[in-house]
């Protein structure tokens, strides 16, 4: 029983003590205040210095406080002369989707209260790509959803620049305003086809990440051996890039068949039952030895929350991994639809 209580029962209650007990009291709400806003900054310096070295966010934390805030489920429908895009909230969690022939695919999937979170698997592995150029500073990514996959890397990488290529421009405006993406000195988003993009620009870099889906599937302007030529133009001497490929189909043989026409080197990373990351390099398969080195030496350097040692330590034998047979895919002959199809389809 507290004091004002037992007053109010009638009982005799010295006024020192009615005193004592308010500002108890008091005390008790200014406390659980403290713990509300304690927890709030705890949050977001979490958000901003989870890792060393982020003197510019490529996030707006702000944006993903004000998503976390709402209540679970839909939360938007934007629909674009491209996509048909809808933003969704599962607990901690916010998903891009796009919906094509009255299904949903999933585009980008983030953390809300972690920003170095890569939920989607095949993110984290493609990241791998860095591990292949010596000094990555230069980082292109074709494709972006709800920008998991540059952000991870702006965060980790301060002295990289990364610039990100999205062929919808309501995409890139609904990542910034769902997502909370933001622009900075060294982090772009540009409304740009890929190959258009790549075309125009004569700027070569270390690392090019293609990750441009429509749907379930990589548009055929994108798989070509002339497409695979201009990446190859556009990387440094020593450079990377990364494509997500999907398993299942006879285009999966075709686009390795075509990306081997290309590159000296392709390795093949294993994501999941219908998912891979190939990674294709401007220099010769490097030894075991050599690509754990130098994933070794960027770890301690960057200290990413998905280890570059372990991820490397993913890549197939070339000998068991890469089709022996295959089409080669190019802007004249590049069946992509009936390659991508299944059996039962093909009838």
């Amino acid at each position: 029983m507290n004091l004002k209580t037992a007053q109010a029962l009638g009982l005799a209650v010295p006024p020192s003590l009615l005193v004592c007990d308010e500002m108890i009291e008091h005390g008790r709400h200014r406390l659980a205040n403290l713990r509300r806003a304690l927890f709030g900054a705890v949050w977001l310096v979490t958000l901003a210095f989870s890792t060393p070295s982020r003197s510019e966010m490529p996030i707006d934390e702000n944006v993903r406080a004000s998503m976390l805030a709402q209540a679970d489920g839909r939360i938007a429908h934007v629909e674009t002369s491209n996509n048909d895009i809808f933003i969704t909230k599962i607990g901690s969690n916010l998903m891009m989707s796009f919906r094509l022939r009255g299904a949903e695919f999933t585009q980008s999937y983030v953390n809300l209260i972690d920003a170095d979170d890569l939920q989607m698997a095949y993110t984290q592995v493609m990241t791998a790509a860095v591990a292949y150029a010596e000094t990555p500073k230069q980082i292109l990514m074709i494709g972006l959803g709800g920008g998991a996959i540059p952000t991870y890397l702006a965060r980790f990488m301060p002295d990289a620049t990364i610039a990100t290529v999205e062929i919808d421009p309501g995409v890139i405006e609904a990542a910034k305003r769902y997502f909370g993406i933001l622009e900075t000195s060294r982090v772009r988003y540009l409304a740009a086809d890929g190959r258009v993009f790549l075309n125009r620009s004569s700027a070569r870099h270390d690392v090019i990440l293609v990750d441009a889906y429509h749907g379930d599937s990589v548009p055929f302007h994108l798989l070509t051996k002339e497409f695979y030529t201009l990446v190859k133009q556009r990387l440094t001497p020593n450079g990377a890039a990364a494509f997500n490929v999907r398993l299942g189909t006879k285009l999966y043989a075709a686009t390795l068949m075509t990306l081997k026409e290309v590159f000296p080197t392709i390795e093949i990373y294993p994501v999941n039952d219908y998912q891979v990351i190939v990674i294709a390099s401007n220099s010769f398969r490097p030894d075991d030895e050599t690509l754990s080195r130098n994933a070794t030496a960027l770890q301690e350097r960057y200290r990413f929350r998905y280890a570059l040692p372990q991820l490397v330590a993913k890549r197939l034998d070339p000998m068991l991994a890469v089709p022996r047979s295959g089409v080669v895919l190019t802007d004249d002959f590049a069946p992509v639809e009936f390659l991508d199809s299944s059996p039962e389809q093909r009838k």
